[in-house]
């Protein structure tokens, strides 16, 4: 009999953290962050919807994470001329001069390298994005979007 109330009880307990921490789902700093960066998808911090990116970097400054921005040159479609400039900036590192430099280094590892002119080949033909900030802008080419 014992065995039976100590197993209630547990179940009663395991039952009441489970709804405690039910309830309180959402209402943390973010309602929704999708990737689990730590940056909220809902309130326009977010430069790269979907893609974890906690650095949150945009070395140029159009809005759209370098992790999710393949479109170096600004015309809202990643193409051979980001490919060419990425291969052209082989083997610059951080810090960043000038900062714009920056936008090449798509895997965020502090090297413009290989990797990233794989990615940004990879990525031919797409838009840059998405993101969440309202700055970010290609609706027209060249972008117009400009993200202090």
């Amino acid at each position: 009999m014992k065995l039976r109330a100590m197993i209630a009880l547990a179940s009663a307990a395991l039952l009441t953290m489970v709804l405690a921490f039910g309830s309180v789902a959402g209402t943390g700093p973010c309602a929704t962050d999708a990737d689990s960066d730590g940056v909220c998808d809902s309130d326009g911090s977010d430069n790269c919807l979907g893609t974890s990116n906690a650095a949150q970097r945009d070395d140029d400054e159009d809005g759209y994470g370098n992790i999710c921005d393949a479109d170096v040159d600004q015309n809202c479609v990643a193409g051979g001329s980001d490919v060419s400039a990425a291969f052209a900036n082989l083997g610059q590192a951080a810090p960043w001069t000038p900062k714009q430099t920056g936008a090449f280094d798509v895997d965020e590892n502090g090297t413009v390298g290989g990797s990233d002119v794989s990615s940004i080949f990879g990525q031919l033909g797409q838009a840059p994005g998405p993101s969440s900030r309202s700055c970010a802008d290609c609706t027209a080419a060249p972008a117009t979007g400009v993200c202090p």
